[in-house]
């Protein structure tokens, strides 16, 4: 029971895919998100779909904006993170830098605190790039982990939560045709 088979299922119950049609397109996921995040994810019906899709995020020219609960208030409401992001392959975690190293890659994640109590703040996050657990570790990295982030943040969260506090909330993009 995935995404995919779900997606599948609900375009063969329409009658627009059919899986003993072996020149039938597989329907595609185009993005993903974190294990443990909710939100929008974009599946492809067809090749040309997921092709134009794909370009369009080879260029950067999806905006990824996500909505997060992170540890504690943030001294700047808004700005952009720079960094520099390493991973390691055999733990699948990630580690972020103030300059560049060996095999690292560039992160921007700019972000909007949109409310806040003492204890926790509610921010607007939009990824200029997209790398493995981006968000989580450039909010942790400025000491406000995500809430609920056990990987990144406090191992213990002050609240029963399944899983951490990162929505994918808005995917946008110019239609190719329009």
């Amino acid at each position: 029971d995935t995404l995919l088979t779900r997606i599948k299922r609900y375009l063969y119950e329409k009658g627009e895919y059919d899986p003993s049609d072996e020149n039938s397109f597989s329907p595609a996921l185009i993005n993903r998100i974190d294990r443990n995040t909710g939100g929008i994810v974009m599946a492809a019906k067809n090749a040309e779909a997921l092709r134009i899709m794909n370009q369009k995020l080879k260029d950067r020219e999806i905006k990824k904006f996500y909505l997060c609960v992170v540890h504690g208030t943030l001294k700047e409401k808004e700005g952009i993170l720079h960094g520099w992001l390493t991973k390691d392959e055999k733990k699948n975690l990630v580690k972020v830098f103030t300059r560049q190293t060996d095999g690292s890659k560039e992160i921007k994640t700019k972000y909007r605190v949109l409310a806040e109590n003492k204890n926790m703040s509610l921010v607007e996050v939009e990824l200029l790039t997209g790398r493995t657990h981006q968000i989580r570790v450039h909010m942790a990295s400025i000491g406000n982990p995500i809430l609920g982030d056990t990987v990144y943040g406090p191992a213990k969260c002050p609240f029963k939560l399944v899983g951490q506090t990162l929505h994918a909330k808005t995917l946008g993009f110019i239609h190719p045709t329009t």
